[in-house]
């Protein structure tokens, strides 16, 4: 009979809100070897490279050997540097000489570093509202041809995010050649209400402008 390792308990545990700047968390979770057999850990990974795999010691996790009814302990740890928002990261260990595999995951909020927000959203609009970019370049296009990008807008105070689709479509009257188009973003009515808690007297005074760079044939 093929061994087989279980997660006790849960196989996803939720780290809450957490803050960029307090480091690395770490979550043990505890496996059980519920097959007759050896299982031999052969390889780890996981969905990505913030978060990463060991022992309680702090040891590599593969070639950990787990006797049928015994339980081993697997500590993931996860960094949250550059992972605004809310984040769910999977671990996976292969064991035996049938490669199979059991997975964990760790789910919650992470609240950005001042440091990161800066980076991910480098256009101030005001002291309350940021940009993911206020510029695009869109290559060559042809009249009637379509293009869509999008923005991220930051609210700073609560970090609230909002995608704003930009759609850009030359016509017969657009002047061909390299053309720098002065678009302008507007937020839907759905959040007016919260973007005017949001954005300064002077954001609000006049429409934010993005540049869509574009050669038009």
């Amino acid at each position: 009979m093929l061994d087989s390792l279980i997660v006790i308990g849960l196989a996803t545990a939720s780290l809450g809100t957490i803050q960029e700047a307090d480091g690395t968390r770490d979550h043990t979770f505890w496996l059980r070897n519920a097959g007759q057999e050896v299982a031999v850990v052969q390889q780890c990974y996981t969905s990505c490279g913030c978060t990463t795999i060991s022992t309680l010691d702090g040891n590599r996790f593969e070639g950990t050997s787990i006797q049928p009814g015994d339980s081993a302990a697997v500590m993931l740890h996860f960094n949250p540097r550059g992972k605004g928002g809310e984040f769910e990261e999977r671990a996976t260990i292969v064991y035996g000489t049938a490669r199979k595999h059991v997975s964990m995951s760790l789910t919650g909020n992470c609240i950005s570093s001042e440091e990161s927000l800066l980076r991910q959203f480098p256009v101030r609009v005001s002291d309350k509202v940021r940009l993911s970019t206020d510029r695009f370049d869109l290559g060559i296009m042809h009249v009637g041809e379509t293009k869509e990008r999008g923005v991220v807008v930051l609210f700073v105070d609560d970090q609230r995010q909002l995608r704003i689709p930009i759609s850009f479509t030359p016509d017969a009257n657009t002047p061909k050649g390299l053309q720098h188009i002065a678009y302008p973003l507007s937020l839907p009515a759905s959040t007016s209400e919260a973007a005017s808690n949001s954005v300064s007297s002077e954001a609000t005074s006049a429409p934010i402008i993005i540049t869509l760079d574009v050669i038009v044939r």
